[in-house]
């Protein structure tokens, strides 16, 4: 449902192991994405859209059809019509773009495959491999070549490149050349690579380093997904982006003014009050309809139609379009989670290797998760919504789940001692007949040579598949003989006949049948059967039941901070009865004993670096006054710590915040300030030590003279310092591969303590 979505893989869970963390409540679906150039630009700025609702909202008042509100209103009214609108807006521009891209991948495939077909021939006929009988044309062969495999293995190259699929393309090129004579060598050899002797030894060279073997197959694949990408970048750049932005300014011109209209509705003074408001509800009555697929009076709506085309022109002129923004903080999860809602499911977005590793080192599958240990299901259960709804209002609280206990059904059979006993059945033979019916029972073992098997006998599937048919289940009352016969038989026989009144009581329970017949009775008139719903899965730890409320913290919060704020709302807001505890775990652990070690090592590393500096100067004044370059360094960090993501995302992103990556950063900012100060130094000192030491200057003028003479040599330096480390930050700053958001927090203070810390180090040194 998304165009920036390449493909998706789902996977039922069976296990609930640390290695395989998915119990069968849960359903795993891998995303794969594009890659990021291939994304189209279909977002409009939430500003950008209230700027355009706003002036809308003007002309609508102007022409009479909505009253003007006072301030505080009219900014509620944009604010709930600017949502609205984008939400139908984001609608209409992922369908077409979607629509877009799938008719280009049906397109596609033709095209790559008449690619890998010509590069083939390309690549025979630079090898001098081919020789073109008379009557055989390059051209048709190749739309010959073309016709038979695009349906076979188009497809899949327009979709997902893949070596096996290159390699049977040029396999099948190979053998039509093959047939025809139009090969000068066998098919086999004539899929060698050939390369120069350079290139040849290189190649050997690589791969005694480790790198694949290039092969006749791979060059081409290699060819193919240069081309791919080609095309696609081409189609979407001078298409799809252009058709996306034209139907964009209509689309949401449109639905503005819709959503307007509605929010206006709520607001009713608002169309009551207005000369034309009447008109205005209207048209968002008819639209409602014609959203929803139902007859519609059209001539209702052309006059907001008219109205429409006269506002696009000055939006189109300042629209600007963007692409969705991946990972963590970008705006393309919140949207797909959105859109994949499902009722009675809840989604907990992650990345497969951590997911792995967090239940391997924290056993909870998201950030943060709370154990709830308690003496009962119900009791837990209980605790957990109540913990859910405590931490659901958090800001930066996200996928907030109580797991669910309850959820599948169980087969509940309830022996009626009463009934047994009318019809004197013993609770025994109902417990046999269950058990045979159902789970089975061993009646005798077989011997093979060496080994033993176990014979186990079951009623058929047709007897037990439903509740119904397990209440038919028949009970065999058991021939109990003489000695089972009634008590009152007995004593009639060592003490003579018994009264009517104990004979009578005596044999009530016997008056269905003798007592020596076998009777075989219904299941349901002994028992009570039904289905109850249970717990799907009981957990338990350390010999306690144990279940979990799980969820994840907003890219903008600060995982530790956010686990302290929750704590305190949890206790504040949950009453725990007797016997239940909670426990919190997940990733901020690590985050946690990462702290515990930085509050040991921060400080060790300032002492570290002012002794050093003793060290090396010998004067306790120079070392400090460097030194003053550290809380310059640790500002310089934090102020472009908050305004860097401003920079790069905009200026509503929240700042940076404080992870372990950050602190590292913070270590190597606090050593490139120092660095800074000692090439300060150093230079002042030299110009000093000319003029023979501070003892042989005569007068202040000439040590500024001195002062501003090592400054001027140290600039050299200074530049050639500073530039080095900037270009090495800047590929580190703006990183977006794997592991690009770790290797970025920690060039973030490396860079702003070093451009403030220098510009300290030049006032005050």
């Amino acid at each position: 449902q998304f165009p920036e979505v390449e493909s998706v893989v789902n996977k039922a869970g069976r296990a609930d192991t640390p290695t395989d963390p998915a119990p069968l409540e849960m359903v795993e679906s891998f995303v794969n994405f594009r890659p990021k150039e291939l994304w189209p630009r279909r977002v409009l700025a939430f500003n950008d859209a209230a700027r355009q609702v706003r002036f809308l909202l003007g002309a609508l008042e102007e022409r009479g059809y909505v009253h003007r509100a006072d301030a505080d209103e009219r900014d509620a009214l944009i604010n709930d019509a600017t949502m609205a609108a984008l939400m139908q807006f984001d609608e209409t521009m992922r369908e077409l773009a979607l629509q877009r891209y799938r008719e280009f991948e049906m397109e596609l495939g033709p095209l790559l495959t008449r690619y890998a077909v010509e590069d083939t021939l390309r690549r025979f006929r630079a090898a001098g491999l081919l020789r073109w009988p008379d009557g055989v044309e390059e051209q048709t062969e190749t739309a010959e070549l073309v016709k038979q495999l695009a349906p076979l293995y188009g497809n899949w190259l327009s979709k997902d490149l893949a070596l096996e699929d290159v390699t049977k393309v040029t396999q099948a090129v190979t053998q039509r050349l093959a047939e025809r004579q139009i090969l000068t060598v066998a098919p086999a050899d004539a899929l060698e690579l050939r390369q120069f002797l350079p290139s040849k030894v290189f190649d050997v060279v690589m791969e005694t380093l480790g790198t694949e073997r290039k092969t006749f197959a791979g060059e081409v694949l290699k060819a193919l997904e240069k081309r791919r990408r080609q095309l696609w970048i081409e189609r979407i750049h001078k298409r799809i982006n252009w058709e996306l932005f034209d139907r964009g300014v209509e689309a949401f011109t449109w639905a503005a003014l819709e959503e307007l209209g509605r929010a206006a509705q709520a607001r009713r003074h608002l169309l009551h009050n207005a000369v034309h408001g009447a008109a205005y509800g209207r048209f968002v009555e008819e639209v409602t309809k014609a959203r929803n697929g139902n007859d519609y009076d059209k001539k209702v709506l052309e006059p907001f139609v008219a109205l429409r085309e006269e506002l696009e022109k000055p939006f189109a002129k300042r629209l600007v379009l963007w692409q969705r923004k991946g990972g963590p903080k970008g705006d393309l999860l919140q949207e797909i989670d959105q859109v994949v809602q499902m009722p009675g499911w809840s989604n907990i977005w992650t990345q497969p290797i951590i997911n792995r590793v967090d239940m391997l080192s924290t056993g909870v599958r998201t950030q943060i998760g709370i154990k709830v240990f308690g003496p009962d299901l119900d009791t837990i259960n209980e605790v957990c919504k109540q913990v859910e709804q405590a931490l659901k209002p958090i800001p930066g609280a996200m996928d907030v789940i109580a797991e669910p206990f309850m959820g599948k059904g169980y087969l509940e059979i309830t022996i009626d001692r009463v009934k047994a006993a009318r019809y004197g059945v013993r609770v025994g033979d109902i417990q046999d007949t269950i058990e045979v019916a159902l789970g089975g029972k061993v009646i005798t073992q077989t011997v093979e040579g060496r080994d033993r098997f176990p014979v186990r006998i079951r009623y058929a599937r047709d007897f037990r598949e439903d509740e119904q048919a397990i209440k038919r289940l028949l009970v065999t009352r058991s021939n109990t003989g003489e000695s089972d016969r009634p008590s009152a038989d007995r004593r009639a026989d060592m003490t003579g006949p018994a009264s009517s009144t104990e004979e009578a009581h005596e044999a009530a329970p016997w008056h269905t049948a003798d007592g020596r017949t076998a009777l075989q009775i219904p299941l349901a008139q002994v028992a009570d059967v039904r289905i109850v719903e249970g717990p799907a899965m009981i957990k338990s730890e350390n010999g306690r039941l144990r279940n979990y409320v799980t969820l994840n913290v907003r890219g903008d919060r600060d995982v530790v901070g956010f686990v302290e704020e929750a704590q305190r709302v949890v206790a504040e807001k949950v009453r725990l009865p007797e016997g239940v505890h909670l426990e919190w775990s997940g990733e901020f652990e690590h985050q946690m004993r990462a702290a515990k070690t930085l509050r040991i090592i921060l400080p060790a590393v300032l002492v570290l670096i002012f002794v050093i500096l003793y060290l090396t100067y010998k004067d306790f004044l120079d070392a400090c006054l460097m030194m003053l370059a550290v809380p310059e360094a640790l500002a310089g960090g934090v102020f472009f710590q908050f305004l860097f993501p401003k920079i790069t995302h905009g200026w509503s992103s929240p700042p940076e915040p404080f992870t372990l990556a950050i602190w590292v950063g913070y270590i190597a900012a606090f050593g490139m300030a120092t660095e800074t100060g000692i090439i300060m130094l150093v230079y002042l000192r030299e110009a000093i030590d000319k003029r023979g030491g501070l003892e042989k200057i005569e007068s202040l003028e000439e040590l500024r003279q001195a002062v501003i003479e090592g400054a001027v040599h140290r600039l050299r330096p200074k530049l050639l310092t500073e530039g080095v480390a900037i270009v090495a930050l800047a590929p580190m700053l703006f990183s977006t591969g794997v592991g690009g958001e770790i290797i970025s927090a920690m060039a973030l203070p490396v860079m702003g303590g070093l451009l403030i810390a220098d510009e300290v180090v030049d006032v005050f040194l």
